[in-house]
């Protein structure tokens, strides 16, 4: 009578255990070498699409700047022209009289006082166009970036 070997629970075909984990391992890590490449793919995708709406918001803040010194710009001349129609109606000094470099510097002084009349709010004229132009500004651009 020949006895046979026990054989301890969960030791049956543990070779063939020892090969099914090594093979979900290999592909667990497999899986997450993948996943981690998609991932990096991903990123770099979305540093892409933030980087260019980033551009044209910077673009849109640049646009939106120029806009308004160019309104502001329009006040200030239309403020410069108004203020030497005023200055035409007083009369001259005759008790010093008045040289061409006088004049020349009155009208510097006030182009740059009106200019800073303008830039510090103006009379409102600088406002007003640049809330009637945005839009058609804003849809121009937008027209021009659906072309490019």
């Amino acid at each position: 009578m020949q006895i046979a070997p026990m054989a301890a629970p969960g030791l049956e075909g543990s070779s063939n255990n020892s090969f099914h984990s090594a093979k979900a391992a290999a592909e667990s890590a497999k899986f997450s070498q993948i996943l981690n490449e998609l991932k990096g793919r991903a990123d770099k995708a979305m540093s892409a699409e933030d980087a260019a709406a980033l551009q044209k918001a910077e673009e849109a803040a640049k646009r939106d700047k120029e806009l308004r010194k160019a309104c502001e710009g329009f006040e200030a001349m239309f403020l410069n022209m108004m203020y030497r129609q005023m200055r035409a109606t007083v009369p001259e000094n005759t008790l010093f009289g008045e040289s061409n470099a006088l004049k020349i510097f009155q009208d510097m002084r006030d182009d740059e006082l009106m200019k800073n009349v303008a830039a510090g709010g103006g009379i409102g004229i600088a406002d007003m166009m640049y809330k009637q132009l945005k839009p058609q500004v804003e849809s121009r651009n937008a027209a021009q970036n659906v072309i490019k």
